[in-house]
């Protein structure tokens, strides 16, 4: 991934942030795919010093030192205010006045939301922003507004929009569903800060523009701006909008029911979810080519994802309502087309139950056509995922070959790869393996059921010049495997689970909401002391509380201490969900040690 670089010198960085990404890591120590680690990486840098944070959503002009000797004169610009920050948001709603200040104190309320004092009310923090609105578009559907933080408050300018009533477009925690731009020409003053993602925009429409300061070490006067997204250029022209209505509508009908009168609207929200995933794009060095386009309702489009392998994208249609010949999915297809143009377009078209294709009299042919609809053909290409190779067959039945979403958790295997013995089970195609042997691991056995499945991991490894051993890919039931394992008393440094959520096991039927407890007992077993088991599961029916409880009552037999090292989920960047959603994919680390002591859980 690539973060735009705007200003750089030995004692200074400024980037425009992408949306997507928070400043820093949430956790030390830990593999992290903020901006702060990530820029790190990007730079080869030991140290950046934070004096400034942007939300995860807000994009913009985002400054760090470089050196700890310039961290005295940053502070002084941002904690004295001697720096300059502007904004633009496209909000809802009319303000009191062409330009004006907000001068309300704020106060931390429920879950860490922030909320404008009520008169005496106590404990309040001053807090003053200045507004002008720039443009406004079409009946009144919107206003660009530029803005001035002359404090520093936690989601100060999201508080004071919203308490005027002018909410800003895609604020899932202050901003009430934005009905009112399909129903009304003036919106009405917000409820209650919403805590509902029905009806919100899939992008908080808030950048940080511009950021003047005395430069931290010279002294000298420094402006730095940070280009503006696509929505917000058209939005300073006055231009219509038609993605945000489009959003609102889809959200209540789905895709099913596009129609050519929407196609401006589409082609905004697909230019949207492109320009989210631009730090994989504009990568100069092309280290990870394969990364998700669209994710469902995450980017305002429900019922679909989009996955890109290189040149070919992968379009899952979820909604039994997208087919083929349906005009709305056409209209979808001639989009997207449109939109990433360099890709041949192959379509997967999934029942709600895979093993109900049978009973429904669905043909292979027809659910997972083997040509692409659009483009040339690819029977096999190869992409890249963090500086390594893997064979990608886009029209390969559901599966092309590598699970998108586990990217960031195979980074972080790398790290903890070095000198370990790794059993990566339900190994599907050696993703995991691979990343373990190409990191140094001193065996990496992958084990499957699906004997094609491993010969594909084969190719993998050759892909990248590692020579496969027979010994490493076995064959067979992981269950039996892990009870042999554990009878012969076979141990191994990390451990990896990653089971589909439904499967047959000896004609007994397993399920990853009811049975994880018992898997993660077994492979206990083969974890050596000091060892790490990875549980994952991407089963969205089980919640990360109820996956986490299963999972260390399943350990609690083992009688040996246990320390969870990391709870992950899948990489926001571009597996964005609808707000408030804890989304689908739970892994969970856990490190165990040899002898009983009291657990860190």
């Amino acid at each position: 991934m690539n973060i735009p670089i705007l200003y750089q010198d030995p004692d200074l960085i400024i980037v425009n942030k992408p949306a997507g990404l928070p400043t820093h890591p949430d956790t030390e120590g830990e593999v992290s795919f903020d901006v702060v680690s990530l820029l790190k990486r990007q730079l080869g840098l030991d140290y950046l010093g934070i004096h400034q944070r942007l939300d995860r959503e807000v994009s913009g002009v985002l400054a760090f030192s470089a050196r700890r000797e310039a961290n005295a004169g940053l502070a002084r610009a941002f904690e004295g205010r001697e720096a300059r920050k502007e904004y633009r948001a496209i909000v809802t709603g009319r303000l009191p006045n062409r330009t004006g200040s907000i001068n309300q104190p704020l106060i931390e309320g429920l879950e860490g939301r922030w909320r404008v004092t009520r008169p005496g009310e106590p404990g309040g923090k001053p807090a003053q922003t200045s507004y002008r609105v720039e443009q406004t578009g079409p009946n009144n559907s919107y206003a660009l507004l530029r803005l001035k933080l002359e404090t520093g408050r936690t989601h100060q300018l999201r508080v004071h929009l919203a308490h005027l009533g002018c909410p800003i477009l895609g604020d899932p925690w202050y901003a009430a569903p934005v009905v009112a731009l399909a129903k009304a020409k003036t919106p009405p003053r917000p409820p209650v800060p919403a805590s509902t993602s029905d009806g919100q925009f899939p992008r908080l429409l808030l950048h940080a523009y511009k950021l003047a300061l005395l430069h931290p070490t010279t002294g000298k006067p420094l402006e730095v701006e940070a280009p503006a997204p696509a929505i917000f250029e058209r939005a300073a022209q006055g231009q219509a909008l038609p993605e945000i209505a489009l959003a609102l509508r889809l959200a209540e009908t789905g895709l099913a029911r596009l129609q050519t009168t929407d196609r401006q609207g589409l082609a905004g929200l697909l230019a949207l979810a492109d320009e989210r995933r631009s730090p994989f794009s504009a990568d100069p060095a092309q280290l990870t080519t394969a990364y998700r386009l669209i994710n469902g309702a995450g980017d305002g489009l429900p019922g679909i994802t989009l996955d890109r392998f290189g040149a070919a994208l992968v379009l899952n249609c979820y909604d039994p309502l997208l087919e083929a010949d349906q005009p709305g999915f056409k209209l979808l297809l001639e989009e997207i087309a449109r939109q990433w143009s360099d890709a041949s377009v192959y379509a997967k078209f999934r029942p709600r139950q895979l093993s109900n294709l049978a009973s429904q009299g669905a043909k292979k042919a027809e659910i997972t056509p083997e040509l692409p609809l659009t483009g040339p053909t690819l029977p096999e290409i190869e992409v890249r995922e963090n500086g390594l190779n893997y064979l990608i067959r886009p029209g390969e039945g559901f599966s092309p070959g590598l699970f998108l979403d586990m990217r960031e958790t195979r980074q972080r295997l790398g790290e903890w790869s070095a000198g370990k013995t790794v059993l990566n089970c339900f190994g599907y195609t050696g993703a995991f393996g691979l990343v373990a042997s190409a990191n140094g691991a001193s065996r990496a056995l992958n084990l499957d059921a699906a004997r094609l499945a491993l010969e594909w991991g084969k190719q993998n490894y050759q892909l990248n010049n590692l020579t496969p051993d027979d010994f490493d890919f076995v064959e067979g039931d992981v269950f039996d495997w892990l009870a042999r394992f554990a009878r012969r008393e076979q141990k191994f440094d990390i451990v990896i689970l990653d089971p589909p959520s439904f499967s047959t096991v000896k004609k007994k039927r397993w399920v990853a909401e009811k049975d994880y407890g018992e898997l993660a007992e077994l492979a206990v077993r083969t974890v050596a002391p000091g060892g790490l088991l990875l549980a994952c599961t991407n089963h969205a029916g089980l919640s990360r509380k109820d996956f986490r409880r299963m999972v260390l009552q399943g350990l609690e037999h083992a009688d040996r201490p246990i320390q969870v090292r990391g709870y992950f989920h899948e990489p926001e960047l571009d597996f964005p969900r609808s707000a408030n959603l804890e989304g689908y994919l739970k892994i969970l680390a856990i490190e165990l040690g040899g002898a009983n002591r009291k657990s860190k859980v």
